[in-house]
């Protein structure tokens, strides 16, 4: 049987690695554009790669819930 989830209990986890991570995702690509070959290229690829993992991670612990 699946357990119940509201939508206040899906907000923090999913709210704030979201928004972290697209804060650093512009900043990265922001400061990449504008200095291309100063290593903003890397803080890109790695911002991106927390996002990613971090949306796995929540789809993943949710998995079990139904809506």
């Amino acid at each position: 049987m699946k357990k119940k989830i509201e939508f206040r209990d899906l907000l923090i986890p999913f709210l704030f690695p979201t928004l972290i991570g697209k804060v650093l995702i512009l900043y990265f690509g922001i400061q990449y554009s504008a200095n291309p070959g100063e290593g903003y290229g890397v803080g890109l690829v790695i911002t991106l790669l927390f996002t990613a993992c971090m949306v796995g991670r929540f789809l993943w612990k949710y998995r079990d819930y139904e809506d």
